[in-house]
């Protein structure tokens, strides 16, 4: 196993699923447990980030206790935040950060952008418009929390904040990502109903982990 470790961001608000998108039963089981499954083979530290203590006891009903994160700020509610719990928790030089509601993340995924992040500060997948998936990035952990920390102290709460002050980042084509991931499923995410739907379906066609 790489020296990476995985934080899977669960504290986010979701308001058309109550309590938590990430808890929602899919093909039998919580969402977010989906994605452990999707990425347990690649690190020896994979852990969730919720906000509360009241999501904490939520998640620790289908998780162990210790693998659940509390955010550091519990006043301020956002990606960066859940980013910068993360890295503060991290015990390896690189963090790769995945979101609670994306469970069809393909294996080579995880070998690309660690093989990329070497000698930078992150290794980010970028659209052809130029969008980025700051939540399927992978970060140098140590200068990621400054860098983390210091957005958040200069009120700017954005992931973009993030990407655009941590220098030697390196940008991954979804355009190469879909060479063997053709309808790139790993940033497929749950925003309704529907997508929940869709994701069970595909997660019940997939061989067994």
């Amino acid at each position: 196993m790489k020296p990476v470790s995985i934080a899977i961001l669960a504290g986010g608000q979701s308001d058309r699923f109550k309590p938590s998108k990430a808890l929602a039963s899919v093909a039998d089981k919580p969402l977010f447990l989906h994605v452990v499954d999707a990425c347990e083979a690649y690190s020896d530290e994979i852990f969730v980030v919720v906000h509360s203590m009241t999501e904490r006891d939520q998640f620790s009903a289908h998780f162990p206790k210790e693998k659940i994160i509390t955010d550091i700020a519990s006043d301020v509610r956002g990606p960066l935040v859940g980013a910068l719990t993360a890295f503060e928790h991290a015990q390896n030089p690189y963090t790769q950060l995945l979101p609670c509601d994306s469970p069809l993340i393909h294996e080579m995924f995880f070998e690309i952008m660690w093989s990329m992040v070497e000698n930078h500060h992150a290794a980010v997948p970028r659209w052809p418009n130029g969008w980025v998936e700051p939540l399927h990035s992978v970060f140098a952990t140590e200068i990621a929390q400054e860098v983390a920390a210091q957005c958040l102290e200069n009120h700017e709460p954005r992931m973009q904040c993030l990407i655009d002050n941590i220098g030697r980042v390196i940008y991954l084509s979804t355009k190469a990502l879909a060479r063997f991931d053709s309808k790139l499923f790993t940033f497929t995410n749950v925003n309704t109903p529907s997508d929940l739907y869709r994701i069970e379906q595909s997660l019940r066609r997939q061989p067994q982990r």
